[in-house]
Formats: C-alpha cells, structure tokens, sequence
C-alpha cells in the first residue's frame, strides 16, 4: 500500500512541475541559403510551392489538398484533410506578405486549435538567411505545458528537414525553370492529392485534448 502512495506523489509532483514550463512554444529554425531573397521567396509565398519541399509531405499520401483565395500573398489559403490520425484536418493562411522579406500564417487544426509561424529572409553574402518560427499558447494547466515540450521538440525537428528540403530545392533548382516563376499553373480551386501541412503538430496538439476526454492519445530545440 505505501508503495502505492509513493507512485501517486511522484506523479503529482510531476504534474505540479508543469508549471515550471512556459504556457507558450516558441520555435525559430535557420538555414542559409546560397540564392537571393527574391529567388527564395516564391516558394514561401505560394502553397503550391511551399508544397514542392513542406516536411509533413509524406505523413500520409491519401491526404487531400484545396488551394482558395489569391495564388499567393495575403489570403492565400491551403485546406487539407486525411483519414491518417497524424493528418487529421486544418488549414493555413497567408495574413501577412512582404515581398522578398516576410511571410506570416495563421495555422487553424481540425480541433480548434491555433498556432502562426513566419518567414524572415535577410541578404547574406549575395545568398538568404532565412528563419521560420512558430508560436502556439498550449493553455494554462500542468499537463498542457508538458505537452508543450513535445510539440517543441517536433516543431524544431520538423523545421530542421525542410529547411534543408528548401535549400537543396532552390539551390538545384534552373534558373528558368517552372517553379522559379511566380504562376504555379495549377487552379486553386482543384484537390491536390500531395503536398503537406503541419499535420504532426495537431496530432500533438490533438493529443491535449484527447487526454481531456480521457482517451489515450496515438502519438510526439
């Protein structure tokens, strides 16, 4: 019996040790590449091309893909929904564009959950510093804020294999090829079975809410 109620305070000092983490995740991820900003910059501003390298493209190939609103810039928006528990289903949308310099998203999950990141692209050595962020406040409670350390982790994990992804797409990349113009050619208005989303992040951020039901969760600087 003692025993069990050495196991019950540990686990509740854990819980109250929650409290010692930030309610808020904040990621950043930079990586130089050897092209200028305007060269950079289309395949940020665009969903069909941020497609071309996303780092959740693979997650699940039956997901399906909507593009609305404008081609790219402010308003653009990319749907995507799957069957795969780490698809699941959301959407991101461009609410801020400077050109060559600075691309914002809101991120919305299928479980009402929020977060935004951003793109910073800065002229380095006739090449781009770029940095992608992410925020996302996990809520107040203990267990959310653990939570919060493995959508961390994920997020920066994540960030890190596009980002090269993103590189080694435009540092190979024709000078006159396709992707380097801003027009995708492809209607906005039509399901594009590939491509990718930040789907493992709402199956972390799924995971909360899941645990609140008391189900057990699937699943994840």
């Amino acid at each position: 019996m003692r025993w069990i109620i050495y196991i019950l305070i540990v686990l509740a000092l854990l819980l109250l040790a929650g409290y010692l983490f930030p309610r808020e995740v904040t990621v950043y991820r930079s990586i130089f590449i050897d092209k200028p900003p305007h060269t950079v910059f289309p395949y940020l501003n665009n969903f069909h091309k941020f497609n071309e390298w996303s780092p959740w493209r693979n997650i699940d190939p039956s997901v399906l893909y909507e593009y609305s609103g404008p081609q790219e810039g402010i308003g653009a928006k990319m749907t995507w929904r799957g069957e795969n528990s780490e698809a699941g289903s959301g959407s991101q949308t461009i609410f801020a564009s400077k050109k060559d310099s600075v691309v914002a998203t809101k991120l919305e999950f299928g479980d009402g959950s929020q977060a935004t990141a951003e793109f910073q692209l800065e002229p380095k050595d006739g090449g781009t510093q770029i940095t992608w962020s992410f925020h996302s406040d996990t809520g107040g409670g203990p267990r959310e804020r653990w939570m919060g350390l493995a959508v961390k982790k994920m997020v920066g994990e994540s960030y890190e294999q596009g980002l090269e992804k993103l590189k080694n797409l435009v540092e190979t990349a024709p000078e006159n090829s396709p992707s380097s113009n801003s027009a995708s050619g492809i209607p906005s208005d039509v399901d594009d079975a590939m491509g990718g989303g930040p789907q493992g992040v709402q199956s972390e951020l799924r995971d909360q809410d899941t645990e609140e039901a008391g189900e057990t969760p699937e699943n994840e600087q």
